[in-house]
């Protein structure tokens, strides 16, 4: 059994103070964000294994490479009012279980405009600040899709960065 100590208490803030970050012994990563959520919900939802984490620089690789499938677990609207990253496709956080695991290849296909993914593809999970795609990536790995990842910096920072090149 993994045990690991956690702390309620941030340890490391970012300069914007929006989202603060705790190391743990087990070398994984609990993310908070100025909403406040229940200690169970924080502990099975925002852990992060850091190799499983994609950075601003692998996703401008990433985008142009077509067999990896970058996932925007964002609400449609969220999408309509902001944009998104190049290349990605949207499914919305409480559909991904359903999109992965019960829709049939020709419904993906259909719903998506993209084949569906392959437990061994490489799945790139982002949302506004990486908390929903940490959520999506946990269930992603549950269902046995082992090269999953997740681009914590999400759009928040993808929409900073972009602005500069």
């Amino acid at each position: 059994m993994l045990s690991f100590h956690y702390s309620l208490r941030p340890i490391i803030t970012t300069m914007k103070s929006q989202l603060n970050a705790c190391l743990l012994f087990d070398r994984k990563f609990i993310l908070y964000t100025k909403r406040t959520y229940s200690e169970k919900e924080t502990l099975e939802s925002t852990m992060v294994d850091p190799k499983r984490v994609v950075s601003y620089d692998d996703m401008l690789k990433i985008i142009y490479q077509p067999e990896k499938m970058i996932i925007d677990v964002r609400e449609p609207e969220e999408i309509q009012s902001t944009g998104q990253i190049p290349s990605s496709i949207n499914i919305p956080l409480k559909s991904v279980h359903e999109a992965l695991d019960c829709m049939s290849e020709e419904d993906f296909r259909c719903q998506y405009c993209r084949e569906k993914p392959a437990l061994s593809d490489e799945l790139i999970f982002y949302c506004k600040t990486g908390r929903r795609s940490t959520i999506a990536l946990n269930q992603a790995l549950k269902l046995g899709y082992v090269n999953s990842k997740n681009y914590l910096g999400s759009w928040t920072e993808w929409s900073q960065k972009s602005k500069l090149h």
